[in-house]
């Protein structure tokens, strides 16, 4: 059924040219975005995980360590 839905659309073949725009420019944005990231708040962030004794938790919308408090 859907093929001959998109059969009858006038310059369907535009549809996958604007997809592969869309999909490489996010890429691509996203790639300068990291590029261009402080070296210091990378190094933050990779040791996020390994920091801290506590659990993380979700109190009212709010993110907080739980310290055994």
């Amino acid at each position: 059924m859907y093929k001959i839905i998109l059969r009858s659309l006038d310059d369907v073949s535009i549809f996958p040219v604007i997809s592969i725009i869309i999909f490489f420019g996010f890429f691509m944005a996203l790639l300068i975005w990291v590029a261009r990231m402080d070296k210091q708040k990378i190094k933050t962030l990779s040791a996020m995980p390994m920091e801290g004794e506590g659990e993380l938790r979700i109190n009212n919308g709010e993110l907080g360590m739980n310290n055994g408090q």
